[in-house]
């Protein structure tokens, strides 16, 4: 028995490079996020200021990382 399977290569390239593209990113988002985290606690030990900001930017990088797996789980209900 043969089978013969037409695979429309043009969109498993799109969805190959998107979820890298996005892989990546949240990578990198969740990089900056430690970073960001690790320097709040840092200076919060020294009594040195800015650490309300770090804090902020570690919630904001969590809140992204949150909004992509949505937008994923999202675009994978919809096809």
């Amino acid at each position: 028995m043969i089978f013969a399977v037409d695979v429309d290569w043009g969109s498993l390239l799109e969805a190959a490079y998107v979820s890298a593209i996005f892989g990546i990113g949240v990578i990198l988002v969740a990089g900056v996020a430690v970073v960001a985290s690790l320097q709040a606690q840092d200076r919060q030990k020294e009594h040195r200021g800015g650490a309300v900001a770090l804090h902020v930017l570690t919630g904001a990088c969590v809140l992204a990382i949150l909004a992509a797996v949505a937008l994923g789980i999202a675009a994978m209900v919809d096809k």
